[in-house]
């Protein structure tokens, strides 16, 4: 059971299965992680250079005000350093090739004459590092200083481990986030996660979180893992046909471009993983 509630100040997504007398990295949460990381051969993602996938990025409704990006349901590449939060994208039918990225969270564009003009965008600079870090969550997660074990939970006849993953406290605090991430016993993959967004670039309710499903998992020729459907939903888990944002991803490949791409700018401090 997740604690979170509508009189909370900040969404707390910790379960009542939570114990707080074992150690901050709790061993059965890092098993069950390395489990689900092995069995979707993350580690392969995560030791390539750079990756890449095509994604058609669908807002319904009118959550399509809150896309961020400059079209909707349209055949993007999106290319990656695994572990970073260098990454960019185009418009594989656009006439006109424009690229745009991100490079140590400062948002740039790349025209088609390879012009490039880095400038002040938050929804760019915080939307296109989630999509990665989402993607890349159980690595991302894996080094957090506070992992737990929060229990099982039973959803559409299935039964998960759920692994919870925080930094700094234990208790909600405003700065870090809190993502808690299902684990299929039956398939060893993570099925589902919610996640809070403490630093949104638009003003939302402090107690509204996100949930992820990710769908249809595909192998490609490496060997990797991944959900060729991702869908976004506010607060708890719903059933899929319940989504605010609908990601299909396609073609996942490793070292298939130049990593020097993605840094336009050679002088910007490198972040890895950091946020500073």
């Amino acid at each position: 059971m997740i604690l979170t509630c509508q009189s909370c100040k900040i969404a707390d997504l910790r379960t009542s299965a939570i114990n707080d007398t074992t150690p901050d990295r709790e061993q059965k949460a890092i098993d069950l992680l390395d489990k689900a990381i092995k069995n979707q051969n993350l580690d392969i993602l995560v030791n390539s250079e750079i990756y890449s996938y095509k994604i058609t990025d669908n807002w319904k409704g009118l959550s399509a005000i809150l896309n961020p990006f400059p079209k909707d349901n349209e055949l993007m590449e999106m290319r990656f350093k695994p572990k970073s939060f260098d990454s960019q994208f185009f418009y594989v039918n656009a006439k006109d090739h424009i690229t745009y990225g991100v490079q140590s969270f400062k948002y740039y564009k790349i025209d088609e004459t390879g012009n490039v003009k880095f400038k002040d965008k938050k929804s760019m600079s915080f939307s296109l590092p989630a999509i990665q870090y989402l993607f890349e969550l159980p690595i991302r997660i894996k080094e957090a200083p506070i992992l737990k074990y929060a229990g099982s939970e039973e959803m559409e006849g299935i039964t998960y481990d759920l692994v919870f993953a925080t930094w700094e406290s234990l208790e909600p605090n405003k700065e870090f986030d809190q993502y808690l991430l299902y684990i299929s016993q039956k398939t060893g993959v993570v099925t589902f996660a919610s996640y809070t967004v403490r630093d949104a670039y638009l003003p939302s309710p402090k107690n509204v979180y996100g949930s992820i499903r990710y769908e249809d998992m595909r192998e490609n020729s490496d060997g990797i893992k991944y959900p060729t459907v991702i869908y976004i939903q506010i607060n708890k888990l719903k059933s899929k046909n319940t989504w605010t944002r609908k990601m299909t991803l396609q073609d996942l490949t490793l070292n298939g471009f130049e990593a020097s791409l993605l840094y336009p700018n050679k002088k910007l401090k490198f972040l890895g993983d950091s946020k500073n």
